[in-house]
C-alpha cells in the first residue's frame, strides 16, 4: 500500500538520490568498501513537496528552491519515511533550513 505524504511546517519531502555502486571509470564499488560509499555517497535529492512554512520566518521571503529541483543537503540530516510498505525505497522529511544548494546546471 503506498501513502501519501505531505510534509508539514518547515519540512520539505525529497527523494534522495541512489548511491552509486560503481565509479565513472566502470569499476564496481564492493559493498563491505563503508569508504568507498561513504565518498560516493553525495546527498542529492529532487525535491517532492514543500510545506506551507517553508522560508517563512528568514525574512528573505522568497524561497531558495522549488518542487522539482535537484538539491544538496548534509549526509545524516532528515527523517526516513517508507511510504510504500512492500518496498525499500525510502523519502526523506528536511528541514527548509537544512538545504544548502541547489543544482543549477547538470551538464
Amino acid at each position: 500500500m503506498k501513502l501519501q505524504i505531505k510534509p508539514l511546517g518547515h519540512r520539505l519531502l525529497v527523494k534522495p538520490d541512489e548511491v552509486e555502486q560503481k565509479t565513472k571509470s566502470g569499476i564496481i564499488v564492493a559493498t563491505g568498501d563503508s569508504l568507498k560509499n561513504e565518498q560516493l555517497a553525495v546527498e542529492t535529492g529532487i525535491v517532492l513537496e514543500i510545506g506551507d512554512l517553508c522560508w517563512s520566518d528568514t525574512g528573505v521571503g522568497m524561497p531558495w528552491c522549488e518542487v522539482g529541483d535537484k538539491i544538496y543537503f548534509p549526509k545524516y540530516s532528515g527523517q526516513r519515511v517508507y511510504p510504500d510498505s512492500e518496498s525499500s525505497e525510502h523519502l526523506l522529511f528536511l528541514n527548509d533550513l537544512d538545504i544548502t544548494g541547489v543544482v543549477v546546471d547538470e551538464r
